[in-house]
């Protein structure tokens, strides 16, 4: 009997994209998908859009549709996970797509013993139309760290319910503290990765998303969330699938990559505090990271080289207590 994969889409103001999306999910070739739309409070016509196309779903799509106020796209997932019955779970944004035999072929990919399944992405960015493929390497360890979204990758709902794993109420780095916890209760050799997943990020410069990361703001502490996955996540020992080293160089590009986004453009004093907020947050979590194997050239086996080099350089900067004077002068 086919596993039933459960897709959970948080809709908000998508009216104009859900017959894309939504359409995508009714094309599926796979025999028993379940759709979980949950319209979070809003104020375009996205709910009778959805009621309309819930009842033309095909016979091996079943379509719930959710209505609730608004409370961002944390509650929405959570709402969404509540509801969903398939034994698998899928997310996917409201204008984002998805290939023919997107939900078969990670399901194929994944076997009875997995514990999730993670692919590469199609970027589509909306204002230039370039499209660009983000491919995985199944052979490099890293593979498991590069893609921090919730999308292009399969979960069990066991091990979610499990552990009550939930999307935190945050507005920066949600995606992050979730798919980190998962992946700290999944079982070492039980994580496939697979080079390409065929999911479609459709990428607009004025999303929430995009925002949340390049700008000072006292409701979006990045340290907070990373200590609360800390606290939350199971310890990394034996038999985890995570690798210490590789996520402790996980945790320091997390905060350079913010510092860097942040800086832009902010005044002088914010940059400062944020800053010393972020490493002595880092300093205080990972007393040891500037030994991080994972900075010396060529490491981790399977970053993106230019990303690399950026990590590496900040932390170089940071020894020389050169890192925030060039975060001001950006």
């Amino acid at each position: 009997m086919k596993r039933s994969v459960t897709i959970i889409m948080p809709v908000y103001n998508g009216e104009s994209v859900l017959g894309d999306s939504v359409g995508d999910v009714f094309a599926q070739d796979y025999p028993a998908v379940e759709l979980v739309a949950v319209n979070d409070g809003s104020r375009d016509g996205s709910l009778e859009v959805l009621n309309r196309l819930s009842a033309q779903a095909p016979s091996n799509v079943t379509m719930k549709v959710i209505d609730k106020a608004n409370g961002g796209i944390c509650s929405a997932r959570n709402v969404g996970l509540d509801a969903a019955t398939g034994g698998l779970i899928a997310f996917m944004d409201q204008d984002d797509r998805i290939p023919r035999d997107y939900v078969s072929s990670l399901v194929k990919e994944m076997g009875p013993d997995d514990e999730a399944v993670i692919g590469g992405t199609v970027d589509h960015h909306v204002a230039s139309g370039k499209r660009s493929r983000r491919d995985m390497d199944p052979g490099a360890k890293w593979s498991m760290y590069r893609n921090t979204a919730p999308w292009g990758r399969l979960f069990r709902k066991d091990i979610i319910d499990a552990h009550g794993i939930r999307f935190e109420q945050t507005k920066i780095s949600e995606d992050f503290y979730f798919n980190f916890l998962y992946l700290s209760y999944c079982t070492a050799g039980r994580v496939k990765i697979v080079p390409q997943s065929g999911y479609e990020w459709t990428i607009r410069e004025s999303s929430e998303s995009h925002s949340n990361m390049s700008r000072i703001d006292k409701d979006r502490d990045v340290t907070a969330i990373l200590d609360k996955l800390l606290k939350d996540m199971r310890p990394i020992g034996d038999g985890s699938a995570l690798d210490a080293v590789l996520f402790e160089y996980l945790m320091i590009k997390h905060i350079v990559w913010y510092l860097l986004f942040v800086s832009r453009g902010a005044k002088r004093a914010d940059v400062t505090a944020v800053y010393e907020s972020c490493m002595s947050w880092l300093v205080a979590a990972f007393p040891s990271y500037r030994k991080n194997p994972c900075l010396k050239p060529g490491r981790p086996e399977g970053e993106d080289k230019k990303i690399r080099f950026i990590v590496r350089t900040a932390v170089r900067l940071d020894r020389l207590h050169l890192f925030l004077p060039f975060l001001v002068i950006r």
